[in-house]
Formats: C-alpha cells, sequence, structure tokens
C-alpha cells in the first residue's frame, strides 16, 4: 500500500511540474492565472475562495507548492544559483507530505530524475560567498539573496531582498540535493522559513 501510495504522490508531483499552468484545472476553473499567480477577488488582495470540490481538488496543498516552485523555475538562468531555493522548496514537500509516502526522500529523487531529463546539469562547487560551511548558520541577520517559498502562503511572500534572522546558532535541520537546510524567521511577516546558505547575503 505505502508504495501504491509513493507512486500515486510522485506521479502527481513530476505531472504537475511537467504541466504548463495553462494546462491545469486551477488555471481551467479561474483559480490560477498563466503565470501560476492566484486571481484575485475583483477590487481586492484576497485570492478568489475555493467552493466547489473540483476547485478544491484543483489547488491542494501539493499543487500550490509545485506551482511555486514552477514559478521560480521559470526566473532561473543558470540552476546552480537556485539550487539552495530549489533545495528549501523540496523540503516544505517533503515535510507536508512526510506522514503519507513510505519514502520521505521521494520528491528529491525525482526532481533529480527531472532535471536529468531536461538536460540540466548541477555544479557541485560551492560559491565562495556562502556563508558559514555548512555546518552551522550563524546568529545573526541576514537578507534573502532569493524568493523563499512559505508552507502557508498563497504567493511568495519572503522576497529577495527581505530580511531574516537566526536568532542563535543554527545546525541544519535536513539535507536536500546536498544543500544543508536552515530555519530562519522572516522579520517582515515574523514567519519562518527554510533557506539554503546560497539564499542568504550577510
Amino acid at each position: 500500500m505505502g508504495r501504491a501510495i509513493d507512486l500515486f504522490v510522485t506521479y502527481r508531483f513530476i505531472k504537475l511540474l511537467v504541466t504548463p499552468f495553462e494546462k491545469t484545472d486551477a488555471f481551467k476553473l479561474g483559480i490560477i492565472d498563466e503565470d501560476g499567480k492566484r486571481i484575485l477577488e475583483p477590487g481586492t488582495n484576497k485570492p478568489t475562495t475555493l467552493r466547489t470540490t473540483a476547485e478544491y481538488s484543483a489547488y491542494t496543498v501539493l499543487h500550490k507548492l509545485v506551482f511555486n516552485i514552477k514559478k521560480i523555475f521559470n526566473k532561473v538562468p543558470g540552476l546552480r544559483t537556485k539550487l539552495g531555493t530549489y533545495a528549501a522548496a523540496l523540503f516544505l514537500l517533503k515535510d507536508t507530505f512526510k506522514e503519507s509516502v513510505d519514502d520521505p526522500d521521494i520528491f528529491e529523487k525525482e526532481f533529480m530524475k527531472y532535471l536529468k531529463e531536461e538536460g540540466y546539469e548541477i555544479d557541485d562547487a560551492i560559491s565562495e560567498e556562502v556563508i558559514g560551511f555548512g555546518e552551522v548558520l550563524p546568529k545573526g541577520e541576514y537578507t534573502l539573496a532569493n524568493d523563499i517559498l512559505s508552507q502557508e502562503e498563497e504567493e511568495l511572500t519572503a522576497k529577495r531582498g527581505d530580511k531574516v534572522a537566526a536568532y542563535d546558532d543554527e545546525a541544519p535541520i535536513d539535507t536536500i540535493l546536498g544543500v544543508d537546510i536552515f530555519p530562519v524567521i522572516h522579520l517582515k511577516t515574523q514567519e519562518k522559513i527554510y533557506v539554503g546558505l546560497e539564499d542568504l547575503n550577510q
């Protein structure tokens, strides 16, 4: 049974990753636009309310996270500069679905397979500008070098240039795509977000 669930979730993940926004049910139902952004209620900053079973099925937590990964992917001129951001996004997927799958690394494996099939090469070299050495994120305040996904928000609220803080020296809570993942607090929203060291500037 667990293997069947793994295969189903993997299939859904990859299918969403490779399907253009305008061909998704979420687009057809008016939940997102052709760029994957939520449609807003007229005259407001609030996303349209999901009302029907079909709408809820077309925009689940999995859809939201994968759509946000795709939005980041569409901005990428070079893969290595966003690798930490992808790793943090995949960590959110892993954390969200850890109770639903037998293999918690399934998203990382499938994402790597997808990149290879699409002809992307990942350079394992570490940037000289990366803070620390991957063993710990020193206590302090940092600036985001990339947009970062949130598990709770509809859109990317943690933007490049925003301030974040580590209130203590932080050890990595996971390693995804060879990138250590650290929790930090987004100062504007006071929300915990997850980053790789290459997502931060001092």
